[in-house]
């Protein structure tokens, strides 16, 4: 709990500064930890020159302003598949292919997954972007809170035994259930926030009832995954970072799937209006 109350302080502290470079320093702050932990996780930091190209590679793509410079990414892609290709021919019997592959895939997929939180506020402004990144994390937090105390009470039938044991049918429903309640109430708060300061918008309620749980059926499906990589390769917890959380992933996977979801889904449909 302790530790959820700083990290809480930290998220009050960015969504104050939300309109300054304080957000892109701490998406790539956790971009970069959150590659290294995979790395570790998998036993592929042996590899120096991996490990550096890996890194380069997280930078580059978490501070890449994909929204401006796309023209750049395949270059920029393809010269860093270059890298990989000339580390397997000089490693050639001690690294394998499928080396390579996870680090590419993971050092592409986070950075740019955790980077939707810049370009939500990009793209919308900090007053709507500041309301669909709460949208997203709240989709990933509270459906997980809620789930674990609906599991712990009423929880009988096991989700994903194999994966993830502790998991149950009944606290996945109870984290829906959850994540939607509270997300209603955050846009009557976040309503009334802003007409304190003399701005009237409007929340589209129905559509956020019905969006709600699919993004957080969304961020369960990355806490999923997460604990799948951990089963798969012997570990418990990503590191040990953050007492009584675990690592960086291990408090961030449900929000890796949910900032894309929430990203995709509002360059399409406004849950926000000005009046």
């Amino acid at each position: 709990m302790i530790t959820a109350l700083v990290l809480l302080c930290i998220l009050t502290v960015v969504l104050v500064f939300l309109n300054t470079l304080l957000l892109n320093a701490v998406v790539g702050l956790i971009s970069i930890l959150a590659v290294y932990e995979l790395l570790s996780a998998i036993n592929l930091l042996r590899f120096k020159g991996l490990t550096i190209l890996t890194a380069i590679q997280v930078v580059v793509l978490a501070f890449l302003r994909t929204h401006y410079l796309w023209h750049l990414i395949i270059p920029i892609l393809f010269v860093i598949i270059l890298g990989y290709f000339i580390l397997l021919i000089k490693n050639y019997g001690v690294m394998k292919i499928e080396h390579c592959a996870m680090s590419f895939m993971f050092s592409t997929l986070v950075p740019l997954f955790f980077s939707c939180a810049i370009h939500i506020r990009d793209d919308h402004g900090v007053m709507k972007g500041g309301f669909y990144l709460l949208v997203a994390m709240g989709a990933a937090w509270l459906s997980d809170t809620g789930a674990y105390f609906v599991g712990t009470f009423l929880g009988k039938h096991k989700l994903a035994p194999k994966v993830s044991p502790k998991k149950t049918v009944e606290g996945s429903i109870g984290g829906l259930a959850t994540a939607t309640l509270f997300l209603l109430l955050i846009g009557v708060g976040y309503t009334s926030l802003l007409a304190g300061k003399g701005v009237a918008v409007q929340i589209h309620y129905p559509l956020l009832a019905l969006l709600a749980p699919i993004f957080s059926a969304i961020g369960m499906l990355g806490d999923l995954s997460a604990s799948a990589i951990k089963r798969e390769y012997g570990v418990k917890d990503f590191s040990n970072i953050m007492p009584g959380h675990g690592g960086i992933l291990d408090r961030f996977d449900s929000l890796l799937f949910t900032l894309p979801a929430v990203y995709a889904t509002v360059r399409h449909i406004e849950l926000l209006t000005f009046l």
